[in-house]
C-alpha cells in the first residue's frame, strides 16, 4: 500500500512555516518583539534619484519581522511593483519580490534610524501586450539584492509609522536598479 503525500505546495508551505513555529515555541522566543505591517510607495525605475519626475509607478508591500536583539531586525517582505520595458512598444513588467534583510537601528527617545541590507527572490512577468505592443522582455525568476535607509516613529507601544528609501539590484538580463521611497505602518505583537 502506497502511503499519501501532500502536494509540492503544501509541502513548501509548511517547510517555509517551520522556522516561524520553532520561533514561537522557543524558551527564549517570549522575550522577542514580532510586528507585521503593510505599506506603499513610488518606485523610480531610472535607479537614480537624480530627478523626482524618474518616481512614475507605485508599489506596495507587506512584512513580518523579529527583534533579534536591541536594535537588530529581521525583516520578511513581499512587495509587489511594476517596471517598463528595456524596449520601445512592450508592456510594463509586474515584479513580484520576497525579501529578507537585517536592519540596525540607533534608538533615540521617540524614533530610530538606521540601515538595512538583504536580498531575495524577484519574479519579472510582463503583461500582456496591448494593441501596437510587442514582447520585449521574458519573463524570469531572479536573485537580486537591496539596502537602504530607515526611520521608525513610535506612535505607542504598539504601533509604529516606517519611513524608507529602498534600492534593488535585480539580476535580470537587463540589471534594474529600482529605487522605492515609501511609508509604512507596523503593529508589534
Amino acid at each position: 500500500m502506497k502511503a499519501s503525500r501532500l502536494p509540492s505546495p503544501a509541502r513548501a508551505a509548511l517547510l517555509a512555516l517551520l522556522p516561524v513555529a520553532l520561533l514561537l515555541v522557543a524558551p527564549a522566543a517570549s522575550a522577542q518583539v514580532f510586528a507585521a505591517g503593510v505599506g506603499g510607495g513610488i518606485v523610480n525605475d531610472e535607479g537614480s534619484a537624480e530627478n523626482l519626475k524618474n518616481f512614475a509607478t507605485g508599489a506596495g508591500f507587506g512584512f513580518i519581522e523579529v527583534s533579534l536583539e536591541p536594535g537588530i531586525v529581521m525583516q520578511g517582505r513581499y512587495t509587489h511593483f511594476q517596471l517598463p520595458p528595456t524596449g520601445e512598444n512592450g508592456p510594463d513588467i509586474n515584479v513580484d519580490a520576497g525579501t529578507l534583510t537585517i536592519a540596525y537601528l540607533f534608538k533615540e527617545d521617540w524614533w530610530q534610524g538606521g540601515f538595512f541590507a538583504g536580498g531575495g527572490g524577484y519574479r519579472l512577468n510582463p503583461k500582456e501586450p496591448g494593441d501596437g505592443q510587442v514582447v520585449t522582455d521574458p519573463s524570469e525568476t531572479v536573485f537580486g539584492l537591496c539596502g537602504g535607509l530607515i526611520t521608525v516613529f513610535t506612535v505607542n507601544p504598539r504601533f509604529d509609522i516606517r519611513l524608507e528609501a529602498i534600492g534593488h539590484l535585480i539580476r535580470d538580463v537587463s540589471r534594474r536598479k529600482p529605487i522605492i521611497a515609501s511609508v509604512a505602518v507596523g503593529y508589534k505583537f
